[in-house]
């Protein structure tokens, strides 16, 4: 038996009809929008950044390219893509730079254009700044939406020559209130669930537990599929690891098989000892890709990911200097649910 008659509205990339309590940026956003600013939409992850967006999108009669920066972290990568939404062709490698600019340029200058750089985090991590150089000197109608979850000033991560042209308006978004977390859920419930197969006491549980929108709709997802008739309080408790799990595999699903194994990695050596060195961690790296058969990458690279992994605010990273050993890199993992 399942509590469940449309699985849709629980899940995390369902478009609502109507947004709850994001009214103000919203309306922001949309003014923004059309008058074809430059804007740094800034938010932890879970606050709506990406829905308001692509809500704010479906109004407007322009042209877009959406770019997710989390896959297209380099400049290269990033003009790569937005030429071939711009020009609707597919860009093979091996174009110049400057020729993936030139055929932009022209693009914009036909024609009024939004680009949008979600998870621009990742693309900062890189050579982010040449690329928000070269947009923002662009002389045309062109608006550029910036979507960050770890920086909430840009001014402090790109060179005085870029933002001043960039000059973005910042709009912010505060994370939900766990009375906001209750309503939405309760809606999206309403939508996805049969009649009497939800305790308030489990809503009222998850809402209290988490200010991050996607991980609470994970958790009564994985509740609402594994409940027999109803979701109590009780099972909510019950499913607590498996959602996270859930909430972790969704956050990694467009990365690498090697991203996957660093991260059970970092688990294994944090479930073991409170102190999780890089060196350690990359060791049980390396036996994980040896068991699945998979050549290791370079400890650089690994060093790459693991920012990538603090980027998506699964673990987090202390720097510590001095000492026999230089500087060291101490790792924990964040976890997804306040309980």
């Amino acid at each position: 038996m399942t509590t469940i008659k449309d699985i849709e509205p629980l899940k995390t990339g369902y478009t609502p009809e109507n947004i709850f309590d994001r009214e103000t940026e919203t309306e922001q956003l949309q003014k923004g929008l059309q008058q074809l600013q430059n804007v740094h939409v800034h938010g932890p992850k879970g606050t709506g950044k990406t829905l308001v967006t692509e809500k704010s999108l479906e109004a407007l009669d322009i042209k877009t390219s959406y770019i997710s920066c989390d896959q297209y972290d380099t400049q290269y990568k990033a003009l790569k893509q937005i030429t071939s939404e711009l020009t609707r062709e597919n860009i093979s490698s091996g174009h110049h730079t400057s020729e993936l600019q030139r055929r932009i340029q022209k693009q914009v200058e036909a024609v009024q254009t939004l680009i949008i750089l979600d998870e621009l985090d990742f693309l900062l991590l890189n050579d982010g700044d040449d690329l928000l150089y070269f947009l923002s000197r662009i002389k045309a109608d062109l608006g550029l939406i910036l979507v960050t979850a770890n920086h909430r000033e840009l001014r402090n991560q790109l060179e005085e020559r870029t933002f001043s042209t960039l000059q973005p308006k910042r709009i912010g978004f505060e994370p939900f209130s766990g009375e906001e977390i209750y309503k939405i859920l309760a809606e999206r419930a309403r939508r996805s669930m049969k009649p009497r197969s939800l305790r308030r006491e489990a809503l009222t549980y998850i809402a209290s537990s988490t200010q991050n929108l996607e991980a609470a709709l994970t958790w009564l997802r994985v509740s609402a599929q594994q409940a027999e008739d109803t979701v109590t309080e009780d099972v909510v408790q019950q499913l607590t690891e498996e959602a996270s799990q859930q909430y972790i595999s969704q956050q990694l699903q467009s990365f690498t098989h090697h991203h996957r194994l660093l991260y059970q990695a970092i688990e294994k050596v944090g479930s073991e000892q409170e102190t999780i060195q890089t060196g350690e961690v990359y060791q049980r790296y390396k036996h994980l890709c040896s068991t699945y058969d998979e050549s290791p990458l370079s400890d650089r690279r690994i060093s790459d990911y693991i920012k990538q992994l603090e980027q998506l605010n699964l673990i987090n990273s202390k720097y510590h200097y001095g000492g026999e050993k230089g500087k060291t890199r101490e790792i924990t993992v964040e976890t997804v649910f306040n309980r």
